[in-house]
């Protein structure tokens, strides 16, 4: 078989070309190992046989050069102690298209009771060719593909290395894996993963909880040091006492008439003091409303009593920090005791800010602004407000936080 491949080989190279010269030297080349390999044959015999089929050669190289070098890799096959069916029980069993699937190939490999098959291709590739073959394992169906440029110097060399590597196990393909044991490797896959992922879940939520167990620990730590106090938390009543200073913006016109020499009345100042003193009641129903009165002695520009009552604000109603706002306003009976002597009535509103420096002690400071017309102009006074007011009674009954 191997002298008949070579003289093919010739024959083809005498039809001319590049073609039969790489012929030539791929059977000059195959015809030294066929011989040495037949000396290891009968030397230490294979206890089985290996049976390939060799299928017909593709590619776009030219049918003279598919002959021969489909007659090169036989010879070398036969060379190592394979076994090589012929074309006509190839097509027999395979029929004259074999199939293209690996599995269905290797179904039908072993019914023909061979062992591998291999699939060739070759086509030219710079100056040279590129000889492509793939081996399919019967019984595994594992596969295993080689590629390389074959020269025009030693190409038997080059085809048996291409060979030896797609007879030796250790390069095949990892084993065909049966359909249940893939589903159920498939089904463990899946359940580890929903383990792995639940266990994260359960992870994260632990994560979370303590992050919320120490939030709220903070928190308690934080209300013990920082407690919430309310408006009202030192009593539900509070009395208090303050200093006006500012000045007036109204004129206090002079009285009508003949005014006798020595007795005309001073300037009035343009100053405007005030004491007051107040009380205040936290209404429980709306936190941060309380029922005010307050008396006001106006002691400059002119002197002056002043009672009234309204309500009071404070902002916010509660919280940690000492420091709040309020307003308020008050209306009332204005009685002038001297210069601007007129009954009349008496508008307060201020605004100020408040520090509490225990829930029963606050001091504050803000702005007031005095009301009172009266036909001979009254007094409209704006000034600071400074002072301090003290909670009085019960906690119980002071203004829900």
């Amino acid at each position: 078989m191997v002298y008949r491949a070579h003289s093919t080989m010739i024959t083809s190279g005498r039809r001319g070309g590049r073609a039969g010269a790489v012929a030539i030297l791929l059977g000059m080349v195959c015809m030294v190992p066929s011989g040495a390999a037949a000396q290891t044959v009968e030397v230490n015999p294979p206890t089985t046989q290996r049976v390939v089929l060799l299928l017909p050669f593709e590619g776009t190289a030219t049918p003279d050069l598919l002959a021969d070098a489909e007659a090169t890799v036989r010879g070398v096959l036969l060379a190592r102690g394979t076994r090589l069916p012929d074309r006509a029980a190839i097509n027999l069993g395979l029929g004259l298209t074999p199939p293209t699937d690996s599995t269905a190939l290797a179904r039908a490999v072993l019914g023909m009771g061979a062992t591998q098959l291999i699939r060739a291709s070759l086509r030219p590739l710079a100056g040279q060719y590129n000889l492509a073959l793939t081996l399919i394992d019967a019984a595994s169906v594992r596969t295993v593909t080689r590629e390389e440029s074959i020269p025009n110097e030693g190409a038997g060399d080059v085809i048996g290395r291409m060979l030896d590597a797609l007879l030796d196990p250790a390069n095949w393909s990892a084993p065909a894996v049966d359909p249940a044991i893939a589903r159920e490797a498939e089904a463990r896959r899946l359940a580890e993963a929903e383990a792995t992922r639940q266990r994260q879940a359960t992870e994260a939520e632990a994560a979370r909880q303590r992050g919320a167990d120490d939030a709220r620990r903070q928190r308690e730590a934080d209300a013990s040091a920082h407690p919430v106090r309310g408006y009202a938390d030192g009593g539900p009543v509070s009395l208090g006492m303050s200093l006006v200073a500012g000045g007036r913006l109204s004129d206090v016109r002079q009285p009508s008439g003949v005014v006798l020499s020595g007795n005309a009345p001073a300037a009035a100042s343009g100053a405007a003091v005030a004491l007051r003193a107040e009380g205040t009641y936290a209404i429980s129903a709306v936190p941060g409303l309380e029922a005010a009165a307050a008396v006001m002695i106006l002691t400059t520009p002119t002197s002056a009593l002043g009672l009234g009552a309204g309500a009071q604000f404070t902002f916010p109603s509660s919280g940690r920090l000492p420091l709040r706002g309020s307003a308020g306003v008050l209306l009332g009976l204005w009685q002038g005791i001297s210069g601007a002597r007129a009954t009349t009535l008496w508008l307060n509103p201020y605004v100020r800010a408040e520090w509490g420096f225990t829930p029963t002690v606050q001091a504050f400071l803000g702005l007031s602004l005095d009301v009172a017309p009266a036909e001979n102009g009254g007094v409209t006074a704006f000034g600071v407000m400074a002072g301090v007011r003290f909670r009085l009674g019960s906690r119980d009954t002071a203004t829900a936080r």
